[in-house]
């Protein structure tokens, strides 16, 4: 069981499966969403997420469709900011950003995309994957997440 909540503490909740791998994602989009380098991904079945408390104190925000479907989609809690679990459109997957995890959730990073959008002052020194922009759609966040 993984659980998760918001800075202000209002919103909570677990996640009762396995969790994806995580992918560093530095579209500018993230950025500003995040206020950082990137945006650390990972995803979970929705069928699996229970929100403990709060869900009333969480904002969905859609962003105009830049290039193709999906549309960015970012759930926040309303008092305090924090990211939240929010449905991937057309998969039944929630995207988690992994900061909001309490304890070790047992994902380690596998990749980063969009580095063609990279902060100037951005800097990383490991060897995972590279993608410029969006992966090849074979190569999307399709977990393969069992129970």
């Amino acid at each position: 069981m993984v659980h998760g909540s918001c800075l202000c503490g209002g919103v909570a909740f677990e996640i009762d499966g396995k969790l994806s791998p995580i992918q560093l994602c530095h579209a500018r989009r993230c950025q500003k969403f995040t206020g950082s380098a990137f945006s650390p991904e990972l995803a979970a079945r929705r069928s699996k997420l229970r929100w403990l408390q709060g869900e009333e104190l969480i904002t969905v925000y859609e962003a105009p469709l830049l290039r193709e479907p999906p549309p960015l989609r970012r759930a926040f809690c309303r008092v305090c900011g924090s990211p939240l679990p929010v449905p991937l459109e057309g998969t039944d997957y929630v995207v988690i950003l992994a900061g909001v995890l309490d304890g070790d959730p047992g994902a380690r990073a596998f990749r980063h995309i969009f580095v063609g959008e990279d902060a100037a002052w951005s800097r990383y020194a490991d060897d995972l994957p590279r993608f410029e922009e969006r992966p090849p759609a074979a190569q999307r966040i399709q977990p393969k997440i069992e129970g």
